[in-house]
């Protein structure tokens, strides 16, 4: 039996660009990091970290509980006599979790109640040795709700790097599950970024590490994979790149149900690795959409928070030194042993060409991207590092953070969402749809673009359990493919064109 519920479609397209806030260095203030969360439809957070001159950190939150058109500045954290090189915010409701990563040998949590995010309780993780990067992921598994920290540390009296995991259950104290020495006489370890899905009861950590070859300076890319069972033991694989890619990588992880895929900035250029479950199958590609007359960086890759289990955002930037660089957004879906990618969409004139001989802006950090949870929406963050010249001598002024907002174009239609309703694939052209049953009566499908924008149209007959429609008028994109009868939405799919 169908229960008809209220629930909204969202289609939306990019925005303006919205000011968060300016880090200056006339008020003691140097950035070291930024992340964005989205917890629910009324409730974005941004956190920007910097460090003073007088060996303070501090992590100033902000909220907006209208879609990122206003912020407001909610919450001061401060952590006294050390300096941080990084932060990573983590939604792990009813809380909001702060990862500092220390310049010396310690990291530390912030748990923030969401309600107040003035309201917090604090941790902090000591390491023998020197922090060289950390990342958090929150996974729930049944009622437990699981905290990992992947980190890599570097004992300089013994060459030595260290790869380590800890989990936390139910913010409980942290245990360590892992750890792995690498001899560093040749190459040093990073740990680039971490990510992680529970499959069949049991939890997979992806971790993305860079191994910066100490002669050359160039760098190449592994994976190292820890599956927990339900019994807590940890088993491991990795798989890596013997080819050297250039110079220190700029990669991100995103992981999307059965699937994982890595960007990874090289030189001039980005390549792509994607992997099956565990990594039974991976392949290393270059990206589509590199240009040879430009420059592709700073990529960033999150997986769909939804049912999907094999689609991913994406985002990079494209730029030269005439032109100034630009802000894109992408997205793939894994279909078999291939990748396919979305047309771009420019978001931002990320770094505008210099209008004066006087300012010129460049973007010192990389640009990320958050999702409403359980939904397809997206909100990009990106700093934008202004710098001035007098007599011809630089000096640093002031980072601003801003967003690209998301303009809704359609809202609050009557929807009984059933995500396993049906299915679908393209292939050149044609349109699969595969129905979990029969259909009982007629339905009306419909394909909007990203925009919001009717494209098409389709009559579904009675009595049918798969169907081939021609939608060779669309262009390379993505849409949605709604499904409905005369008095409700039935079921929405997106789906991508190439």
């Amino acid at each position: 039996m169908s229960i008809l519920i209220l629930l909204p479609l969202y289609l939306w397209s990019w925005g303006n660009d919205v000011v968060i806030d300016a880090m200056r260095s006339s008020s003691n203030q140097y950035p070291a990091g930024y992340d964005i969360t989205w917890g629910d439809r009324s409730d974005m957070v941004v956190g920007i970290g910097f460090n003073t001159s007088d060996n303070t950190a501090y992590v100033y939150l902000y909220n907006s509980n209208d879609m990122g058109n206003t912020w407001n500045h909610v919450a001061t954290a401060q952590w006294n006599e050390t300096k941080i090189s990084g932060i990573q915010l983590l939604e792990s409701p009813p809380y909001l979790i702060v990862l500092w990563v220390g310049m010396g040998n310690e990291i530390a949590l912030t748990i923030h109640n969401r309600e107040n995010l003035n309201n917090y309780i604090g941790t902090i993780v000591t390491e023998p040795d020197s922090i060289v990067d950390a990342r958090i992921v929150s996974l729930q598994k049944g009622d437990i709700k699981n905290i990992f920290v992947g980190l890599v540390t570097r004992d300089t009296t013994s060459n030595t790097d260290i790869l380590k995991a800890y989990k936390s259950e139910n913010y409980g104290p942290f245990q360590q599950i892992f750890v792995q020495y690498f001899t560093n006489n040749s190459s040093f370890l990073f740990l680039k970024d971490m990510d992680g899905v529970i499959k069949n009861d049991t939890t997979i950590l992806y971790l993305t590490l860079e191994n910066l070859d100490r002669s050359n300076n160039k760098a190449s890319l592994s994976f190292k994979i820890l599956a927990e069972d339900t019994l807590g033991n940890v088993t491991t694989r990795a798989i890596g790149y013997p080819l050297q890619f250039g110079s220190p990588l700029n990669s991100s992880l995103g992981v999307s149900g059965s699937y994982a895929l890595t960007l990874l900035q090289t030189d001039n250029d980005l390549k792509y690795v994607f992997a099956s479950d565990y990594f039974n199958q991976s392949g290393r590609y270059d990206f589509p959409y590199n240009s040879a007359d430009s420059v592709e960086w700073g990529p960033f890759v999150k997986g769909w928070d939804n049912n999907e289990d094999n689609g991913f955002h994406i985002i990079f930037s494209r730029g030269n030194i005439t032109y100034g660089s630009k802000l894109y957004y992408s997205e793939a879906v894994v279909s078999g042993n291939t990748v396919q990618f979305s047309n771009p969409i420019l978001l931002s004139d990320e770094i505008p060409v210099c209008k004066t001989p006087y300012n010129f802006q460049s973007n010192y950090y990389n640009p990320k991207i958050a999702t409403l949870m359980d939904e397809y929406l997206p909100v990009v963050i990106w700093p934008q590092d202004f710098w001035h010249i007098f007599y011809g001598s630089p000096f640093y002024d002031s980072t601003y953070f801003a967003i690209d907002k998301i303009e809704e174009v359609r809202i609050e239609e009557k929807s009984n969402q059933n995500a396993k309703f049906f299915s679908i694939s393209v292939r050149s052209g044609i349109i699969n749809l595969n129905f979990e049953s029969t259909t009982e009566k007629a339905f009306i499908g419909e394909i909007f673009n990203i925009e919001g924008k009717l494209m098409e149209s389709f009559y579904i007959p009675t009595g049918v359990k798969s169907l081939n429609l021609e939608a060779k008028k669309l262009k390379k994109g993505t849409y949605f493919f709604v499904i409905k009868d005369s008095n409700s939405f039935i079921s929405t799919k997106r789906f991508l064109t190439w």
